[in-house]
C-alpha cells in the first residue's frame, strides 16, 4: 500500500492522516511515500535530495521520496507544506522564524544548508568600476524580509565598507538579474544555476567567504507530525545525513545528478558541487554559530521576538554522529 499524507492547516494547527507507517528496513511495498518541498530547487539545495533518491538512502529506511516540489522561496515552500501532501520541507530558516511569529509554529528537525554559498552578489563583467564590496553604490536584494537584504547590511560591515549604499528590493532573483543587465544596480544575487550557463557576470562579493557559517535552510515539519511520526522523521533525517556524506565521497556522481536535473553540462555542475563542499554547504546537524548568524540576519531583515530555541529545534531526530549544538541549553 502506498503511504500518503493529507495535511490541512488552520490557525497553526494541522490535521494529519498517515496511510502507512515508515520504519527502518521496511520493504518497498510498505514504504511510506510523499513528495518533498524544497525552496529554490534548481539551486544546490536539491542536491542531497537527488542523491538520496538515486542511492536509495531514504527508501532503505522505509521512506520513498517522490517528487522534489520546487518553490520560489521559503514562504511559498511553507505554504506548500501546510496546504498539501507535503509533511516535510527543506525551507529557508528565516521563513520558519517568520511563520512562528505569524502564529504558524513549525518544528525544525534537522539542519540542511549551513552556508550562504549560492547567495553571492555579481556585477556585469563589463562593469569595470565595481570590483569589490567597497565599490558598490546600488545593491539589489530580493525582498524586504529576505536573507539577501540582511546580507546587504552584514557583508559591508564584515568587509569594513563604509560608503553610502542605495538598496533596492527586486521582488525575486530573476528580477534582480534583469535590473543588473539593464545597468540599474551595481550588484545582485545571481544563482549558481544561472552562472553556470553564461560568462556575462562576475562575482564581486562571495558571501560564504565573509560569513563562514550561516543556517540558510532547515528540514522542518509541523509539531503534530513530528510527534506522531518520529520514525518517519528520523528516516528522512538519517537519509539526508547519508546523502551529505556521499556527496563528499563521490562528488562526480552528485554533479551528474544535478546536471541532469537542471540541464547544465556536468563540468559546470561539478564546479558547483566542489565549491559547495569547500564551504561545508550541507549538514544534517545543528551548529550554534550558524544558527546565531541566521537569527541575526532575520533581525536585520525584520523586527522579531526573542527566539525560544528549545521550542523550535528538536534534537532527538538527529543521527548520533552529527552536531546537535544550539545557542541555548535545552533539557
Amino acid at each position: 500500500m502506498k503511504g500518503k499524507y493529507a495535511l490541512a492547516a488552520g490557525t497553526g494547527a494541522a490535521a494529519l492522516v498517515l496511510g502507512a507507517c515508515g520504519g527502518g528496513g521496511a520493504d518497498e511495498a510498505s514504504a511510506t511515500s510523499f513528495d518533498i518541498a524544497v525552496s529554490n530547487a534548481t539551486e544546490p539545495y536539491s542536491i542531497p535530495w537527488l542523491v538520496g533518491k538515486d542511492q536509495g538512502f531514504f527508501e532503505k529506511r522505509g521512506v520513498r521520496i517522490g517528487d522534489i516540489v520546487p518553490s520560489k522561496g521559503g514562504g511559498t515552500t511553507i505554504r506548500n507544506m501546510l496546504s498539501g501532501d507535503l509533511p516535510l520541507a527543506d525551507v529557508g530558516f528565516t521563513s520558519v522564524l517568520e511563520s512562528g511569529e505569524a502564529g504558524m509554529p513549525l518544528t525544525v528537525v534537522s539542519g540542511a544548508t549551513q552556508s550562504v554559498y549560492g547567495l553571492d552578489f555579481y556585477a556585469l563583467d563589463s562593469n569595470k568600476r565595481v570590483r569589490d564590496v567597497k565599490d558598490i553604490r546600488k545593491w539589489a536584494y530580493t525582498n524586504p524580509q529576505s536573507v539577501t537584504r540582511a546580507l546587504s547590511f552584514m557583508l559591508p560591515e564584515v568587509a569594513g565598507a563604509t560608503q553610502k549604499i542605495e538598496r533596492t528590493s527586486t521582488g525575486g532573483v530573476g528580477e534582480g538579474v534583469a535590473l543588473l543587465e539593464a545597468g540599474d544596480v551595481d550588484v545582485a544575487v545571481v544563482p549558481p544555476s544561472v552562472v553556470a550557463k553564461t560568462d556575462k557576470f562576475r562575482v564581486v562579493v562571495s558571501s560564504a567567504d565573509h560569513l563562514k557559517k550561516f543556517q540558510q535552510s532547515v528540514i522542518t515539519t509541523t509539531p503534530e507530525f513530528a510527534e506522531s511520526n518520529p520514525d518517519t522523521v528520523k528516516a528522512v533525517v538519517d537519509g539526508y545525513a547519508e546523502s551529505v556524506r556521499y556527496i563528499r565521497e563521490k562528488p562526480g556522481r552528485a554533479a551528474k545528478l544535478y546536471a541532469d536535473y537542471i540541464d547544465i553540462d556536468t563540468e559546470s555542475a561539478k564546479a558547483v558541487v566542489d565549491k559547495a563542499i569547500t564551504y561545508d554547504n550541507w549538514g544534517a546537524g545543528f551548529d550554534a554559530e550558524a544558527i546565531e548568524q541566521a537569527v541575526k540576519a532575520q533581525r536585520i531583515a525584520m523586527d522579531g521576538k526573542k527566539l525560544e530555541y528549545c521550542d523550535l529545534f528538536r534534537t532527538e531526530y538527529l543521527p548520533k554522529h552529527v552536531s546537535s549544538t544550539l545557542p541555548a541549553e535545552c533539557e
